[in-house]
């Protein structure tokens, strides 16, 4: 009764220290960049190039001319820029510029005319970019015509301070390609692919024939395998390099502590029965291994790979909403923030929960087994230690009833830590690996020391961080009305508990469960824990005895066939070949 006690003192003063550092999880700096604006410099240069800007790394470069003014957005409006900034950015602008030069006269449209060109540039830092929609910031006498990217998927375009209707624009991508689009009534042009607006596009409008715009627009994007992708990727190589000698100062010292004693009877984990040969079988978890590398490079480089994103779908996994490359938007952050989310309109409320609600039903906590970055990280993790042949920890009982203690902490700080001033962002371990891989710069405040705790336990148990995800729990709520189910065949179970012991988030109902409502063949045995990973289903032994279904229909069952040809001995030169129905008494051995 002492020792029930002490421990939940323990854990108490455990989940209280988590609180306040989820609280304080900004300050407790992990890898901090500089402010964006202290490392970025702005230099304009007269070239004899277009009017526009480009960036290397940190580094703005506008390409100006003669009769040019530059004109910068601060925080108490819009201001002159009178010289260049070649050290750092004043702290007062917000990260988007413009430029307009005028008393240009050209033939733009090829009729052998000349007409009078106001030519402008336009740009938005990383930073200041997003899914909300930037104000018309610099709409005035001097720039009456102005494009305003917005959600990533659209731009909206202005004269003299009105939304453009229905008018024609000519927009010329950076490899001289041209198209003409039509804006409609909001005065919005949705036809351009994403990764056109990365390299840079101009648009063209004549109102009369003595007239013409053009607005060059760059947004500060980001390319794989440059500088400034590497520098990106630095405190995601600390926390890889920070996991690695964790793990290996845990190998080594756990080979000193037990040198020379020997694992007691009834204690050998389950990563020794792990260690068996097993062969190549294509089925369920090659398929969800597919699913899981697919999913992970379209949450992380989708907008790129396609060129478009939805955001408008927002997909309940912890797809840092702060990689702006993902695919969709993630449902991570309004359910972190509910009191952002309930300061939204009743619209965006009702469609982000009917998103939600649609994803759960559908797929329930099948997105954590096949979609979730942060689960195929972690199932690589595993590999990568069954690879080694690295014994994992003794999973038992006591720290399973850990880690949903551990869970109901998480919950309560997912759940609550906005309405108390908090962010669950700089937390999360999501923000230390989306952003970084897209080649976005953030500062990780607490989050990085959980993601290296991710990624250790995850080595060493699978799934750890599954088992007290929040985000991952209250999916789960769903498993009642989810399209998938796992079942049970109560007739065909032996009770051999190797479900259990190949479950990565510890189910023991799964074979202890011997009735249920209706035909026992198919008891429905699916828990809120379930992540429809298919490995209880693997390991079983017998035929029928548990099954993934989808709708009612059988999608992967337990095959006694399958489970013998994946984990049986390869055969060697050594084994005869027996008559067809002659059983093999060696059981497969080498014989010497």
């Amino acid at each position: 009764m002492k020792n029930k006690t002490a421990g939940r003192i323990l854990f108490a003063v455990f989940a209280v220290v988590l609180c306040v550092a989820a609280y304080f999880a900004a300050d407790l700096a992990f890898f901090q960049y500089d402010d964006p604006l202290e490392r970025a410099s702005l230099s304009v240069v007269n070239d004899g190039e277009a009017l526009s800007f480009t960036y290397d790394n940190d580094a703005i470069t506008l390409h100006a001319g003669e009769n040019t003014t530059v004109y910068a957005l601060t925080t108490g409006g819009v201001t002159v820029v009178e010289n260049s900034y070649t050290e750092s950015l004043p702290a007062n602008f917000r990260g988007s510029f413009a430029a307009v030069r005028t008393d240009v006269s050209a033939d733009t449209n090829g009729d052998g005319v000349a007409e009078n060109v106001t030519a402008i540039a336009k740009t938005d830092m990383e930073y200041t970019q997003g899914y909300s929609a930037t104000a018309n910031a610099f709409l005035s006498g001097e720039i009456p015509f102005e494009v305003v990217y917005a959600d990533r998927e659209r731009f909206t375009v202005y004269y003299r301070s009105q939304p453009l209707e229905n008018a024609e624009i000519t927009v010329t991508l950076a490899d001289g390609t041209t198209k003409s689009v039509v804006t409609d009534e909001n005065g919005d042009i949705t036809e351009l692919n994403l990764n056109d607006v990365r390299n840079g596009l101009t648009f063209t409008y004549r109102p009369d024939p003595q007239n013409t715009y053009q607005i060059n627009y760059q947004v500060e994007a980001d390319t794989i395998f440059t500088a400034r992708w590497f520098s990106a990727m630095l405190p995601f190589g600390i926390i890889i390099l920070v996991s690695a000698v964790c793990i290996t100062l845990d190998v080594l010292l756990r080979k000193r502590l037990y040198k020379n004693e020997k694992m007691p009877v009834g204690k050998t984990s389950v990563t020794a029965r792990d260690k068996r040969k097993k062969r190549f079988v294509f089925g369920f978890e090659t398929i969800r291994w597919g699913v899981m590398i697919l999913s992970f490079a379209l949450l992380i480089f989708g907008s790129r790979l396609t060129g478009t994103v939805f955001s408008n779908v927002e997909l309940p996994t912890f797809a840092c909403p702060y990689n702006l490359d993902q695919l969709t938007s993630a449902g991570c952050y309004y359910l972190s923030h509910l009191d952002v989310l309930f300061s939204e309109s009743w619209v965006q409320i009702l469609a982000f929960f009917g998103t939600f609600l649609v994803c759960a039903v559908l797929l329930g906590r099948v997105l954590c087994g096949f979609v979730c970055p942060l689960g195929f990280m972690q199932d690589v993790a595993h590999e990568a230690r069954q690879a080694l042949h690295i014994e994992g920890v003794s999973l038992n009982e006591r720290l399973y009833a850990v880690l949903r203690m551990v869970k109901w902490v998480m919950l309560i700080i997912f759940l609550g830590i906005g309405f108390v001033g908090g962010s669950f962002c700089d937390f999360c371990p999501a923000m230390a690996v989306s952003p970084a891989l897209a080649g976005f710069k953030l500062s990780l405040g607490l989050g990085g020391f959980v993601m290296v705790i991710v990624l250790v336990s995850g080595f060493f148990k699978r799934r750890c961080f599954c088992n007290v995800c929040p985000l991952g729990f209250i999916l789960g709520l769903t498993h009642k009305i989810s399209l998938f189910k796992l079942k049970k065949d109560a007739v065909a179970c032996t009770e051999c508990g190797a479900c259990y012991e190949a479950c990565p988030m510890g189910i023991k109902s799964i074979f202890t469960v011997r009735e249920g409502k209706g035909d026992i063949r198919k008891i429905d045995v699916t828990t809120s824990d379930c992540i429809m990973c298919g490995e209880c289903v693997r390991r079983c032994p017998e035929n029928n005895a548990l099954s993934v279904t989808f709708c009612g229909k059988k999608i992967y069952s337990a095959d006694r066939m399958k489970f013998m040809k994946h984990y049986a001995p390869p055969k060697t030169k050594y084994d005869l070949e027996l008559p067809e129905g002659m059983p093999d008494m060696t059981g497969g051995k080498d014989r010497e």
